[in-house]
């Protein structure tokens, strides 16, 4: 009876102990949230071949974030041409996401430094309307760690017709 008892012990703190191992395995890869997972290479990223954007900064370098005017798309349609630039010399890779009225209808992958994606897909048209957009620029080393660095949001006139 006591070696029974024994035994049905020992197996209760050897089981304890693996519920606790997995639990902490669990918790521990589970505070990697994925919103800060950089995404993988942007596959519609090509060499950038028009004119470099004027640096409006000051005389400190750092990283380039170009600029947009008023940027026209077709209403009901959700292939768009817009030019979306890593400037030539940036330390970081880019992602974009285009928001218009808190509504995200991109996001791309990774853009090395000059090279730019020229059209694109939004998730879903956006009716017909003049608004502020925002292009949401988010920067990451170049290095195998992927740090996040500064981005912007950069704000343009969007008019869908």
């Amino acid at each position: 009876m006591k070696i029974k008892l024994l035994l049905i012990i020992i197996a209760a703190v050897l089981f304890g102990a693996a519920c606790a191992s997995i639990a902490t395995y669990l918790i521990v890869t589970s505070n990697r949230p994925e919103d800060n997972k950089p995404p993988d290479l942007d596959p519609n990223q090509k060499d950038y071949q028009g004119k470099d954007p004027e640096d409006k900064g000051g005389v400190e370098q750092g990283i380039k974030i170009p600029g947009y005017g008023t940027i026209y798309f077709h209403a009901g349609k959700t292939d768009v041409k817009m030019i979306l630039l890593n400037p030539e010399g940036n330390p970081c890779y880019f992602t974009f996401e285009l928001v218009v009225d808190g509504v995200s209808y991109y996001t791309s992958g990774l853009v090395e430094p000059s090279k730019c994606i020229e059209d694109f897909k939004l998730t879903k048209p956006i009716p017909k309307g003049d608004y502020k957009a925002v292009l949401k620029i988010r920067a990451f080393s170049l290095d195998k760690s992927l740090a996040p660095m500064n981005g912007a949001n950069v704000t343009f006139d969007l008019i869908v017709q």
